[in-house]
């Protein structure tokens, strides 16, 4: 059996033979969470930044300032296209769009949120918006066909609500009776239930 001196010894001749290693471990793990720290240091900034960047954009926006608009999301579209922010800074520039009757550049902007966003919620709200565009320009087969995917269950009744719309505005009015009822069953339920009721009203659809 080992004595104790014989241990230490031994002890001593493997750290001498590992220490470096594992002091290299070390140094590489906590070199390792400095960086992460890091990383997220910078991202919670610059999510910071584009805010400010976006809260100055809607303000511009609300109060008609059109060069500001176009300036704030130029910044958010350039510095910060990997945030959200970026995504919600084109929402407000094609809402801007629409305010002026450029639907052109309008869809322009929504269709590239929607090639961006995947399945992020805010694809979704882009969606809805550059059908509702599209059906302004009397481009309804393309409105329709921007509704044609799966939506979560939370956009169902705008979603169905805006399809029947679109029918209506096409003189489809069996169609958009179907969507205007579903619209009416959906969970959760429409945002102005009354209106809703008067246009299934208007085409002799029963409530």
């Amino acid at each position: 059996m080992e004595t104790e001196e014989e241990q230490v010894e031994k002890l001593k001749a493997w750290f001498k033979e590992n220490g470096a290693s594992i002091v290299l471990g070390i140094i590489i793990g906590v070199g390792g969470i400095g960086g992460y720290n890091y990383w997220m240091h910078v991202q919670e900034t610059k999510a910071a930044e584009a805010s400010s960047h976006y809260t100055q954009m809607i303000e511009a926006l609300s109060a008609g300032n059109n060069d500001t608009v176009q300036q704030q999301a130029e910044i958010l579209l350039s510095d910060y296209a990997s945030t959200d922010y970026a995504l919600m800074g084109q929402l407000a520039l094609a809402k801007s769009h629409v305010a002026n009757g450029d639907f052109e550049n309008a869809e322009a902007a929504l269709q590239q949120v929607v090639g961006k966003a995947a399945q992020n919620p805010i694809a979704y709200v882009a969606r809805t918006r550059l059908a509702a565009v599209q059906a302004q320009a009397g481009q309804y087969d393309a409105a329709l066909t921007s509704l044609a995917i799966e939506f979560p269950g939370e956009f169902a009744a705008g979603v169905e609500e805006l399809r029947g719309d679109i029918y209506a505005l096409q003189g489809k009015s069996a169609e958009a009776i179907e969507a205007y009822q579903k619209a009416r069953l959906a969970d959760p339920q429409p945002a102005n239930g009354e209106f809703l009721q008067q246009k299934l009203d208007d085409l002799g659809g029963r409530g």
